[in-house]
């Protein structure tokens, strides 16, 4: 559970407490953990390899991914804090373990621990700061910076040297034609900034790529979360 970087900020005692309503979970790519009407749910408390986009869809399916979590934290803390799913589907994007709590029992116990409020507060209060510098790119950036931020920000959050993200799964992240991240993606190749086969993004060029996503003072982008 210490591999979580949400949990590992807890005082010894939350982390106890917390621990005895989670359960083990393998979490698939492509699965969808909450979506927008539901009234109730479970947290999940990512592990390294798994991460999972945070994404507002119109009602035609369209959508466009605002924040992506990982192993530094959770999804579906809004359950913990009886406020129902929102406006977020949650959708697996790398597979990987995770912890799983039932939403209303981790509401009942953060209401006694005062330490985990305010911890999880914190947490979604960041989150928050990356969802409008996500969608502040959006209207922005090009492709190429979109995508370039997209794939640095997926190494940072499951600790992966080499990423599986197909480009029908980008252009729906990124909420854009699928023809648009093939040129994008030959791009950064043909720049020498990553390596792109079969749906396997490597990183080549850490620095080159940080440039070409114009990653704001502060944001994360390198494989520990921190700028590099």
């Amino acid at each position: 559970m210490l591999h979580n970087g949400l949990v590992a900020q807890l005082p010894p005692a939350d982390q106890g407490l917390l621990l005895r309503r989670c359960e083990p979970v393998a979490l698939k790519a492509g699965d969808i953990l909450s979506a927008p009407g539901t009234t109730s749910g479970h947290v999940y408390f990512l592990l390294s390899g798994a991460s999972v986009a945070l994404v507002m869809r119109n009602g035609g399916g369209v959508g466009l991914a605002v924040g992506l979590a990982g192993w530094e934290g959770a999804v579906g803390l809004q359950f913990a804090l009886g406020l129902g799913a929102g406006h977020f589907t949650l959708q697996v994007q790398s597979s990987g373990p995770a912890f799983r709590a039932d939403g209303a029992a981790l509401q009942r116990l953060s209401d006694r621990r005062l330490s985990m409020l305010r911890t999880f507060a914190g947490y979604l209060w960041g989150i928050s700061q990356e969802v409008a510098e996500l969608a502040a790119s959006a209207q922005v950036q090009d492709i190429q910076a979109r995508l370039a931020r997209w794939i640095l920000l997926s190494q940072a959050r499951t600790h992966q040297a080499e990423l599986q993200l197909t480009h029908i799964h980008l252009a729906d992240m990124l909420g854009v034609r699928r023809a648009g991240i093939t040129q994008a993606a030959k791009n950064l190749k043909d720049m020498g900034l990553v390596d792109y086969r079969r749906g396997r993004i490597q990183i080549l060029d850490l620095a080159g790529l940080t440039a070409m996503a114009h990653v704001p003072q502060g944001a994360p982008v390198g494989p520990d979360g921190d700028k590099e």
